[in-house]
């Protein structure tokens, strides 16, 4: 008996080391398992699907408006466009155009703002006390102004996502700038080296890091942003369809019709939206920063 609890250990443990080596299989795993309880639960316990669906009929209603699946009537050629009006790729492109514009203005003013205060004191001790004030304001509160001020189009949903995305990576601007190896420092000052000199060799690669950790951020905060503004007026679709546009709109309306199951399944867009933003941040992290390992400082800043 004790041989064989023994053995069961060593297995246990050779399975944790197989999974910790190859970590990319724990998400999947994690995933099935997370949805086949989910489903044994909702089955087992017969919950309404208006209470809690299960991930099967969330996954009906996600083929229903991305393959359209079970349109009704047999739709002819002619219903195409119509089809695509009623499906979730007008409501995606819409909220994805404000969220990836969003972040590229946030993105350029946090930097922006990051990088000057880092040249002058003076400017940070006048701006930066306004910024933060800025940020401990509920931008719930401050987005219907941004929808009397720009409309209910686009404009308003884009300028309030890059100012819901420019704080973190204005943060970790400054502190990656400030990290900068202080032995580095001195040597480049007893070389002369000017001060554009020493930014552009050795405070701005230092900092790199850190700045693309806040982009990480600034890509998730930045579609949060922009579902905001559609929660607050929602404007007419970018690509000539009929009606208010974005996900934000959708999901107030299937909510408000008590659609649990359609609402789920624009969460699970939205948190793949999310999800693959985040993505193709870290990708292009990886290919810039090639030179530059991970690690706990620049992953959680």
């Amino acid at each position: 008996m004790p041989d064989k609890k023994q053995q069961l250990k060593e297995e246990a443990r050779s399975l944790a080391s197989t999974l910790m080596e190859k970590q990319y299989l724990l998400f999947p795993i994690s995933f099935v398992v997370l949805i086949t309880v989910w489903e044994g639960l909702v089955r087992y316990f017969e919950i309404d699907d208006f209470l809690f669906p299960a991930p099967s009929g969330i996954g009906m209603a996600l083929m229903r408006g991305l393959f359209f699946m079970d349109p009704g009537p047999a739709a002819e050629a002619a219903d195409f466009m119509n089809l695509m009006q009623n499906s979730f790729y007008n409501h995606i492109s819409h909220t994805m155009f404000e969220a990836v514009m969003g972040f590229l203005m946030g993105s350029f003013i946090g930097l922006g703002l990051g990088l000057l205060f880092m040249q002058s004191k003076w400017v940070e001790a006048i701006i930066m006390p306004y910024v933060v004030a800025f940020q401990t304001l509920p931008k719930l509160a401050i987005a219907p102004l941004f929808i009397i001020w720009f409309g209910y189009e686009v404009e308003a949903k884009i300028f309030l996502a890059g100012l819901v995305a420019f704080f973190p990576l204005l943060v970790n601007t400054m502190v990656g700038l400030r990290s900068v190896n202080q032995d580095q420092l001195d040597l480049l000052r007893s070389l002369s080296a000017s001060r554009w000199k020493t930014f552009w060799k050795l405070q701005f690669p230092s900092a790199l890091p850190f700045i693309f950790a806040g982009l990480e951020i600034a890509a998730v905060f930045s579609l949060l942003g922009a579902i905001l503004g559609e929660f607050v007026g929602a404007g007419q679709c970018l690509w000539g369809g009929r009606g208010q546009c974005g996900l934000g709109i959708l999901l107030m309306q299937m909510s408000f019709s008590g659609d649990t199951t359609g609402t789920f399944a624009i969460l699970v867009i939205l948190s793949l939206m999310g999800l693959g933003m985040h993505k193709a941040v870290h990708y292009i992290k990886l290919k810039v920063l090639f030179w530059a390992p991970e690690n706990d400082n620049t992953m959680s800043t």
